[in-house]
């Protein structure tokens, strides 16, 4: 990991500004750039400044997670997912020693931990070591983060996405993802103009986005509303290589709906 920090200082340069780098990763994270991500984890690595620890071993967290995240986007699935996921969390953990009582990389962590079940496949006790070791985490998120339209994500994705009792309910998670961009705007609206750019402030595209593949892919398939938050996710992220280039196809391959038919 050292040999990749120093490749990283060397490709970035010396007067790359923490801020510069945190832009960089919510960029190469919407392009699906996995390179740029891993290249921009080992960046961080050379930030010594002990008021920014927390938030440098966030935003590594950050980079590693959706560096995981992409690589489910690409065939063959790239061999070190797992890896990533793990690091991610590590650095995630290494966030909530900084700052105890900070919610952000618990989110961060839920969301590692989704992926990590999803590579477990029938391997029934690992499973069942991942559920023991993030259950409480996700539920103190659920508590803690109402309002958060980054924990709102999460949830409506378990609420969609995992198997019954708790998951396979679209139009629960439809609801939660759009109290997700409720938050969202109403968190943007008290941002002041001053705050620092390493403040976490994403989620407003991604419930967005979760809304285009619900309504793309799950038993409540309707055309029109999923290119509608289709678009909206890439006024919101115009880079996204994943809603530009896997989901829209999608979603523009389904049937469109009979005159005067309307959507839920």
């Amino acid at each position: 990991m050292r040999v990749l920090a120093i490749m990283a200082a060397l490709l970035i340069g010396p007067a790359a500004s923490f801020p510069q780098v945190v832009r960089e990763i919510q960029s190469a994270d919407y392009r699906g750039a996995r390179a740029d991500l891993a290249r921009l984890a080992g960046v961080l690595e050379q930030e010594q400044d002990p008021k920014l620890a927390a938030y440098r071993h966030y935003w590594r967290g950050f980079a590693l997670w959706r560096r995981a995240l992409n690589g489910f986007n690409e065939t063959p699935t790239p061999p070190d997912l797992e890896a990533d996921l793990l690091a991610a969390i590590a650095s995630f953990r290494a966030a909530i020693a900084a700052q105890p009582d900070w919610i952000e990389p618990r989110i961060g962590i839920v969301g590692c931990a989704g992926p990590l079940l999803f590579l477990a496949k029938d391997d029934g006790t690992r499973r069942d070591a991942l559920l023991q070791e993030y259950t409480p985490l996700a539920r103190e998120m659920g508590e803690k983060g109402a309002d958060n339209p980054r924990a709102l994500w999460l949830a409506g994705q378990t609420q969609l996405g995992a198997p019954p009792p708790y998951g396979g309910d679209p139009a629960k998670a439809a609801a939660t993802f759009h109290r997700g961009i409720e938050a969202a705007l109403a968190e943007a609206q008290k941002v002041p103009a001053s705050e620092p750019v390493w403040i976490p402030r994403w989620g407003g595209a991604e419930n967005l986005m979760n809304l285009a593949y619900l309504y793309t892919h799950s038993t409540t398939k309707n055309r029109d509303l999923a290119l509608a938050y289709v678009e909206g996710a890439l006024v919101a992220a115009p880079e996204w290589h994943y809603v530009r280039d896997i989901l829209r196809p999608k979603t523009l391959e389904l049937p469109q709906a009979a005159p005067g038919v309307t959507g839920p």
